[in-house]
C-alpha cells in the first residue's frame, strides 16, 4: 500500500512540476551563461580591436562568439517546448536540428583544440596580448573540461556501483537449520543442497549455490526470484514498480 501510494505520488501532478521546473530552471541557467559569453568575447573583441597577435587568436574568439550565438539559438529552438509541456513525456526532439547540434559540437571540440594549440605556440601572447590570451585560455578550458566531464562522470560512475557492491553472506551447507525458510535446493539450477555445497545468499535473503548466482549476477544485478536489485545504488535511483 505504501509503495502504490508513492508511485501515486510520483504520478501527481505537483510531482511531474516539479521535476518540469527543475529541467526549466536548468534551461535558463545554460542560456544565461550562453549570453555572458557572448558579451564577454564581444567587449574583449572590441577592446583588442586594433591589437596584433602572431597567432589568430582574435579569430578564435570571433569564431567561437559565432558558435555560442548559433548554439544559444538552437538550445532554444530544441528546448523551448518545456515551457510549453505539462508532461516530460510530451517533449518531441526535432531530428533535423539534433543532427545540426551535433555538427556545431563536433566542430565546437575541434576548435578548442586549434585554439589550444594556437595558445601553445604563442607564450609570449600572455604579455602582448593579456586579454586575448586569457579570454582564449578561458574558453578553452571550460569547452575541453565539459567534453571530458561527461566520460570522467561514467568512468566514476562504474566505480561507484563497483564499491557499493555489498558482502553477500556464504556457508558451508551442514543441514536444513542453515536454511532460515523450507527451500533446501537451488532455484536456479533446481539441485538440493548437498553437504559442504557453497550457498550464497541476497541481501532479500534469497539463497542459491554460489556457482549457480554468480553466473546469474554476472548477467544482472538483481535477485532471480523476487528481481530486486542487490545494489544498493538502484534503491537510490529507482523508482519503485507497482504491480496493479
Amino acid at each position: 500500500m505504501e509503495t502504490a501510494e508513492n508511485s501515486e505520488h510520483n504520478e501527481s501532478p505537483n510531482y511531474r512540476l516539479s521535476v518540469l521546473s527543475c529541467i526549466r530552471f536548468l534551461i535558463v541557467v545554460e542560456i544565461c551563461f550562453k549570453i555572458i559569453k557572448i558579451i564577454v568575447t564581444s567587449i574583449i573583441l572590441y577592446i583588442t580591436r586594433n591589437e596584433k597577435c602572431k597567432v589568430p587568436l582574435k579569430l578564435f574568439n570571433f569564431v567561437y562568439l559565432l558558435i555560442t550565438l548559433t548554439t544559444t539559438l538552437t538550445y532554444l529552438s530544441k528546448n523551448r517546448n518545456f515551457f510549453r509541456i505539462l508532461r516530460i513525456n510530451e517533449f518531441r526532439e526535432n531530428p533535423d536540428l539534433m543532427v545540426f547540434n551535433n555538427f556545431i559540437e563536433a566542430f565546437l571540440l575541434f576548435w578548442y583544440l586549434l585554439g589550444f594549440h594556437w595558445l601553445q605556440i604563442c607564450p609570449e601572447c600572455k604579455n602582448l596580448n593579456p586579454l586575448l590570451y586569457w579570454t582564449t585560455v578561458l574558453w578553452v578550458s571550460i569547452g575541453v573540461s565539459m567534453f571530458i566531464a561527461p566520460l570522467l562522470a561514467i568512468f566514476l560512475l562504474l566505480v561507484f556501483v563497483t564499491l557499493l557492491r555489498p558482502n553477500l553472506k556464504v556457508i558451508n551447507y551442514k543441514g536444513p537449520a542453515d536454511i532460515p525458510n523450507d527451500t533446501y535446493h537451488c532455484t536456479i539450477c533446481f539441485e538440493p543442497y548437498a553437504y559442504e555445497s557453497v550457498i550464497k545468499f541476497l541481501p532479500c535473503d534469497h539463497h542459491f549455490h554460489s556457482e549457480c548466482v554468480d553466473e546469474w549476477l554476472a548477467l544482472r544485478e538483481s535477485c532471480p526470484l523476487c528481481k530486486k536489485n542487490i545494489n544498493i545504488l538502484y534503491e537510490l535511483v529507482d523508482t519503485p514498480v507497482v504491480d496493479l
